[in-house]
């Protein structure tokens, strides 16, 4: 899908896009506190930019030794659509 008309769907595209290109490999904890909307809502809302290939989500090691077995979820723009998006966000 075309990156203008997902937005154009519905305007949080916008921010959530706009918030992964400004911080590549946000954690999303990271995005749920700098967007602060609701769980689900953005549950929703991601998994619909990774179906439409606009992100990637992303299993990356933990920081620290203790939560290292639990991998943690990053976000980074698809390359192959960042030119896309920039014009748009």
């Amino acid at each position: 899908m075309d990156p203008k008309t997902l937005i154009g769907s519905d305007p949080r595209y916008r921010e959530i896009l706009a918030a992964v290109l400004g911080t590549p490999y946000i954690e999303r904890a990271a995005l749920e506190e700098r967007l602060g909307y609701p769980q689900d809502d953005l549950q929703r809302l991601l998994g619909r930019l990774v179906e439409e290939m606009l992100i990637l989500e992303l299993a990356s090691q933990a920081d620290s030794s203790i939560e290292s077995r639990v991998p943690k979820t990053v976000y980074l723009v698809n390359p192959e659509q960042e030119k896309a998006i920039r014009e748009h966000v």
